[in-house]
């Protein structure tokens, strides 16, 4: 096993990725972009796993030899990823491009293994010297990381400069793009090593796993913060989970004088927070129209104060409670929804959550 790596730390690392994977594939599976993530880190820990399971820190050995493969089936993976990115192409087409990479991916395997056992019969060390199996290995292992690798950072480098991305995701690009660079610099440094001896970095081995585990660790880290956020919205902890929960009482009370404008309960069932807000806020806004023509009438012209609010969501308790109860209409014809003219989806969500805020106090003013 790897002396750079202590045991205790490996098996941190494998049971933190454990967990983001065991996350993502409960609540991150629906694009393409996602199935291919997760099928990445899958491979991740696999190669993880068979480093961990040899105490013979051989670059050669079997076990090795697969967790190298596995290393070079995470980079099919970018590759996937971008040229999805470039040309985003039928469902079918990538995954038949997904299919010829983990064919390469396993070819790649089966020539490290081959040259690898070669290496061993003459005794001579793949990762220190520079001789036929050793050059053999190297390229089936470097080749296509630094492949895939760069196809990878191309396609970030030309997101940055043409695409319309948000600080966030900028800074997330960023991140991965030194990931990918440092690993590409370290192969590249450890190639040149077996093939001419210079650099003297030493055994490959110890350090191409350190490398692996430090990319895994900040790119599993950026992975996590999708299912932070999707973990968050299943509990309703989201910017727009909280509104729903302030407008929650006010919807109920209102959909309960006017039931007919509420979507069946199954056509809601499983919508993400943003689709719940926007449809809570649409059944407000329609309850309201129909309330209007059961409002009493305004006793004070309105200015816009916070009094003015509070007034107009005693009228609405009313109004809800005479609806509720089967009596005919006040007027003939519907009220202003709001006292305030709301002129886009922002200002009148701004506008409902402050008649939810009085709400509870109006309900109990009108009885």
């Amino acid at each position: 096993m790897s002396s750079l790596i202590p045991g205790a730390v490996a098996w941190l690392v494998i049971g933190y990725l454990g967990a983001i994977a065991a996350g993502r594939l409960m609540l991150l599976r629906d694009t393409i972009i996602d199935r291919l993530i997760n099928r990445m880190l899958l491979w991740s820990i696999a190669a993880m796993l068979l480093y961990r399971s040899t105490s013979t820190p051989s670059i050669t050995s079997l076990p090795v030899a697969l967790a190298l493969g596995c290393v070079v089936m995470t980079t099919m993976y970018l590759y996937v990823i971008a040229r999805y990115i470039v040309a985003e192409t039928e469902p079918a087409a990538v995954w038949r491009r997904h299919r010829r990479c983990g064919l390469v991916a396993a070819v790649a395997t089966v020539v490290m293994v081959l040259s690898g056992m070669a290496a061993d019969d003459n005794g001579r060390p793949v990762d220190l010297g520079a001789h036929g199996p050793a050059a053999i290995f190297g390229f089936a292992y470097a080749a296509p990381l630094a492949i895939n690798m760069g196809v990878f950072l191309l396609v970030g480098i030309r997101e940055l400069r043409i695409g319309d991305l948000s600080a966030k995701t900028r800074l997330v690009c960023w991140l991965l793009g030194i990931s990918g660079g440092f690993v590409l610099v370290s192969q590249a440094l450890s190639l040149a090593q077996v093939l001419t001896g210079r650099p003297d970095l030493g055994p490959h081995l110890p350090r191409g796993e350190l490398d692996f585990v430090l990319c895994l660790v900040l790119d599993g880290t950026l992975l996590a913060i999708p299912l932070l956020s999707a973990l968050l919205a299943l509990a309703g902890w989201d910017r727009d989970g909280r509104i729903c929960r302030r407008l929650r009482p006010l919807w109920r009370d209102l959909t309960a004088a006017v039931p007919e404008i509420v979507l069946p309960a199954d056509a809601r069932r499983g919508a993400d927070p943003a689709t719940r807000l926007f449809r809570m806020t649409v059944e407000i806004r329609d309850s309201l129209l129909h309330l209007g023509s059961y409002l009493p009438a305004e006793p004070h012209p309105g200015t816009e104060s916070a009094w003015e609010i509070a007034d107009y969501a005693h009228r609405i308790a009313y109004a809800a409670r005479a609806r509720k109860a089967g009596r005919a209409p006040a007027v003939v014809g519907a009220a202003p929804r709001l006292p305030l003219v709301a002129h886009d989806f922002d200002a009148e969500l701004h506008h409902l959550l402050g008649l939810a805020r009085v709400w509870p106090q109006a309900k109990t003013a009108v009885g």
